[in-house]
């Protein structure tokens, strides 16, 4: 399945919170895996860096803030 991730189809506040607050454009991710290959933290984590990003882009809130991984990114 294939989804096609756009501006004018992502309508959730949340993703738009997420872009204010870290100055960063969601949607310039695409989904290489650099960051999660770096990641020194990753042992420590329940999803990767780049899961992360994928489930703000899809504005995935709860599942998110359930996460650790969000609390121990250190944002390298």
């Amino acid at each position: 399945m294939r989804i096609n991730l756009s501006k004018r189809k992502i309508k959730d506040p949340f993703v738009g919170k997420v872009e204010e607050l870290s100055g960063q454009n969601l949607l310039a991710c695409y989904q290489c895996g650099k960051c999660s290959a770096g990641c020194p933290a990753i042992a420590e984590m329940d999803i990767l860096p780049n899961q992360i990003i994928r489930y703000a882009q899809l504005g995935l809130k709860d599942e998110l803030m359930r996460s650790k991984s969000i609390w121990i990114c250190a944002s390298c």
